[in-house]
């Protein structure tokens, strides 16, 4: 992905997340919009799944991955408060600004720790939350958070499933 593409807050996120990449990763990235993050990950990862309700965001993300010749990311429709994979799938979750948004902000942690392998990473980050808000949210979810900060108005967390 061009860095004209990318917006400064993706580019923060992939940068908070940055520690916990691995070529071997199996990634999901939920409620992901046209993938932003993922596409800006992928050539990073072995895999990763984008994840949204919205097939016209999807396919979006599809034609800017088709575009940048980016052939290991899965577009998929669904739900992230009920993800259609089964447990200790992935070895690192993203969420980018979008639990703040979610109708129910803690059923999208809980599945996302539900579909973690043993120590995989989970790595989210929302503008609408607080990060005392936000760490809340992931421990009450079953994640233990490794680290967070704030920076700007954007609050992120890294965890991971206990």
């Amino acid at each position: 992905m061009s860095e004209g593409t990318v917006s400064g807050a993706v580019r923060e996120f992939c940068g908070y997340a940055e520690p916990e990449l691995d070529l071997e990763d199996v990634c999901l990235e939920v409620r992901a919009g046209a993938a932003d993050v993922a596409r800006a990950l992928a050539r990073r990862v072995r895999h990763i799944t984008a994840l949204d309700e919205s097939v016209d965001a999807l396919a979006e993300g599809k034609r800017w991955a088709d575009r940048e010749a980016l052939t290991n990311i899965t577009f998929q429709r669904g739900d992230a408060a009920a993800l259609p994979y089964l447990d200790r799938t992935f070895t690192l979750l993203l969420c980018h600004d979008a639990l703040g948004t979610a109708a129910d902000p803690g059923a999208v942690l809980r599945e996302l720790v539900r579909v973690s392998r043993p120590g995989a990473g989970i790595v989210v980050s929302d503008a609408d939350l607080s990060e005392t808000d936000l760490c809340a949210l992931v421990v009450a979810a079953g994640g233990e958070i490794k680290r967070s900060k704030t920076s700007g108005s954007r609050a992120f967390v890294h965890a991971a499933a206990h």
